[in-house]
């Protein structure tokens, strides 16, 4: 059922293990840092999207390091077991499991999420495509001065713009790259 564990990087459960499901890629330990290094000041008391949650190892590491909320969204229900599995060892009562098709189930008004968030990490299969639409679905889950940080190939190209959402930063790390996007302004 689960292939191996990572390591939580920083916060309260630094170096606390996190399990990983079979056949899922989890965001390495470099580009966490570099993205926790990238929310320092954002991330206390925040609220957090992680979708394509795959092990939730962002989620768990956001809640250890201040965050006040997580929640993750995947397809997979043995993924979802995972991450509340790991979510009670950890004793994180503070992060919450949704069963969704991404991105299909973002665009149906009956199976939205509740709320907004403060800030959203994306991190679907590498072989996905339709990364604008995605960002532009995300979009209204977004808060005002939110930020979302996609991870994906670096051979990817990132759109510069996609609904009210701009590109402010992209960093690349090995085969992995962040880009972060934020309202622009006077768009909501």
């Amino acid at each position: 059922m689960t292939r191996r564990a990572v390591r939580i990087t920083g916060g309260r459960q630094r170096n606390r293990t996190v399990r990983v499901p079979a056949g899922v890629r989890p965001t390495s330990s470099r580009v966490r840092q570099a993205l926790f290094s990238i929310w320092l000041e954002r991330l206390p008391g925040a609220d957090l999207l992680d979708l394509f949650a795959g092990a939730g190892v962002v989620a768990l590491e956001a809640l250890s390091r201040g965050a006040e909320k997580a929640v993750c969204v995947d397809r997979s229900a043995v993924s979802l077991g995972v991450i509340a599995a790991n979510a009670v060892a950890l004793g994180q009562p503070r992060l919450q499991t949704v069963r969704m098709e991404l991105p299909e189930d973002l665009a149906h008004p009956d199976r939205r999420l509740d709320g907004r968030f403060d800030l959203i990490f994306i991190d679907p299969p590498y072989r996905f495509e339709d990364y604008g639409g995605l960002l532009e679905l995300v979009a209204p889950k977004l808060r005002i001065d939110g930020e979302v940080a996609v991870e994906h190939s670096t051979r990817r190209e990132m759109p510069m713009v996609a609904g009210p959402l701009a590109r402010v930063r992209s960093s690349s790390y090995g085969e992995s790259s962040l880009s972060l996007y934020a309202r622009q302004p006077g768009v909501e």
